[in-house]
């Protein structure tokens, strides 16, 4: 009897046991709300870009520096620049008379001719002159006005009339053609003359006395008396 009795109390505690357990498993808690943090939300969603940025970038392979190679020096090609022809240009194309050198004496009067080109642009007028520039100037005129116009291309002879003055050795004049604002047109010209020690002049004539002659007398001859 008491073992019948042990068995529906093990029985009874058991089955008690059972509703327990089923009544724990089918109670269900209620949730609980959970705070959410913004700035861990933004953190988190800026490694997750970063990270994906990272992972698509292409990988940058370094690229070696220039090497700077001389190269061999070009020929440069030297062209030559344009003339620039002047307005007012003279050349000098030769002495008609009295070339520079010429042996003169004191005080002999000559005429200087120089012939001259026209290579400028523009006209010679009558207000050009020849003029005097430096050295000796022989007795010359200051200025010699041209006598007609000389056109481009032309030449002119140019003439100046002088004196040998009483020095000696080697005299040199130069001139200059000047145009009508007193400018100077191309190169200067020049008298060049070789003047000699003057000879000396006698004070008084020699006169020449004829030496004596001897005169051979002829004694008479005789006459023979018959």
């Amino acid at each position: 009897m008491k073992k019948q009795t042990l068995n529906l109390a093990m029985i009874a505690l058991i089955a008690a046991l059972i509703l327990s357990a089923c009544g724990g498993a089918t109670a269900t808690p209620a949730p609980t709300a959970t705070p959410v943090d913004i700035a861990a939300i933004y953190t988190q969603a800026a490694q997750t870009v970063i990270a994906q940025l990272t992972e698509q970038a292409p990988t940058l392979t370094p690229t070696p520096l220039f090497t700077d190679t001389p190269l061999a020096p070009t020929a440069t090609v030297a062209t030559p620049s344009p003339t620039v022809q002047q307005c007012e240009g003279m050349t000098f194309v030769e002495d008609v008379t009295i070339p520079d050198g010429t042996q003169m004496a004191v005080n002999q009067h000559f005429t200087k001719t120089w012939r001259v080109q026209n290579t400028g642009t523009c006209t010679w007028i009558t207000t050009f002159y020849l003029g005097f520039a430096f050295g000796e100037q022989m007795g010359g005129q200051t200025r010699v006005p041209l006598k007609a116009a000389v056109a481009t291309g032309q030449t002119a002879d140019f003439s100046v009339s002088l004196i040998v003055p009483n020095k000696t050795g080697k005299l040199t004049g130069v001139w200059s053609l000047f145009d009508d604002k007193g400018n100077t047109v191309g190169k200067n010209m020049t008298v060049v003359i070789d003047v000699g020690v003057p000879s000396a002049t006698p004070t008084g004539g020699i006169t020449a006395t004829p030496a004596l002659t001897s005169t051979d007398t002829l004694a008479p001859s005789e006459t023979p008396t018959k």
